[in-house]
């Protein structure tokens, strides 16, 4: 079928127009792609049938109104699910309601975590740039050290031996800080 659609490909006007219908689906549906696959697939199955196809502007408008029209009943927003039927049980027996994490919530956590980075660099650019990394997740040594001589200068080398030092600093800092 990668064969049949790259008819639908060469001819932009179809393509826009399957964008523009797929665009106005977007509150309907929850994925619109499937239904700009479908379409697309629909399409190019009609226009592999021979080369004047494609001049026939009104059946392929058509075609596409019909596949949203069935995709706007079969697909609207079939993969929404409540809350209330992702219950469990507990471990007492209970039926404990599924509650989503409240990710704006933790805005406590978020300052600590920003003032102890911040304790920790010291206002060294250095260590701003590390600890920076470390708060993103990435805690390698020699990209970290990379990054540190792209955009301070310096030997990779020996950032990354400073990096070691720092972290071991660091975790002494954080101990008896607790």
């Amino acid at each position: 079928m990668i064969n049949t659609s790259l008819i639908v490909y060469e001819n932009e006007w179809i393509i826009r127009r399957i964008y523009e219908v797929a665009d106005g689906l977007r509150t309907a549906v929850v994925d619109q792609t499937k239904f700009e696959e479908r379409c697309i697939n629909r399409v190019a199955r009609y226009l592999s049938g021979g080369k004047n196809r494609t001049s026939h502007r009104n059946y392929i408008e058509r075609l596409i109104q019909q596949e949203a029209s069935d995709y706007r009943r079969r697909g609207k927003k079939e993969d929404a699910e409540l809350f209330t039927t992702l219950a469990t049980l507990g471990d007492d027996g209970e039926e404990m309601e599924f509650e989503p994490e409240d990710v704006l919530a933790d805005v406590e956590g978020e300052v600590i975590s920003k003032e102890t980075a911040a304790l920790l660099a010291q206002d060294d650019r250095r260590k701003e740039m590390i600890v920076g990394s470390w708060t993103l997740g990435n805690d390698n040594n020699s990209e970290i050290s990379r990054l540190l001589a792209q955009s301070i200068g310096g030997n990779p080398e020996s950032h990354r031996k400073f990096i070691q030092r720092f972290r071991a600093d660091c975790r002494e800092y954080i101990a008896e800080a607790i």
